[in-house]
């Protein structure tokens, strides 16, 4: 028995290590579409993803190309767990604490926004983000709110 405790010594020193290599995997860039119209459309723009994680939490920006000279660029926050399923929504910088309360216990934001949920394919030569968006809403089982579907694949790892 004496002689097995530095075996699980070492085993268990290693473990967060290869915990944060595989989060390091999702920080940079992601490119690739988001659609429009229902999860089931094929209409969809340029999408762009930028994630900077932090042990489980992640931070970063979206950008949907709309047209050449229009982008609707807005900040995200959320996390990823433990199966790999990823959660973001898009915050606004200029929030109040107030606001920000207010919108966690179930308020609709005044400007439209949207929450996303992903999984993150780990490969060694082609990593992927697919996933849905929804908008936020006071009613969300409106037929008229937004929803769409999104494809990603990384482009850079530098963060």
């Amino acid at each position: 028995m004496k002689a097995a405790l530095p075996i699980i010594f070492a085993i268990i020193s290693f473990l967060p290590l290869s915990a944060q290599k595989s989060l390091a995997g999702l920080n940079g860039l992601w490119e690739g579409t988001i659609t429009e119209g229902g999860i089931y459309s094929n209409q969809g723009h340029r999408f762009q993803l930028y994630l900077e994680v932090n042990e489980k939490y992640i931070k970063g920006r979206s950008y949907i190309h709309i047209s050449a000279d229009s982008i609707v660029q807005m900040q995200l926050r959320g996390q990823r767990y433990q199966d790999n399923s990823i959660y973001l929504e898009e915050v606004d910088p200029t929030w109040t604490q107030e606001e920000e309360a207010a919108i966690e216990q179930g308020a609709s934001p005044q400007q439209f926004s949207r929450k996303y949920q992903f999984i993150y394919k780990r490969s060694i030569w082609d990593p992927s983000l697919e996933g849905y968006w929804q908008e936020v809403t006071p009613a969300p089982f409106n037929f008229k709110r937004e929803r769409g579907r999104i494809f990603l694949e990384k482009k850079s790892t530098k963060a």
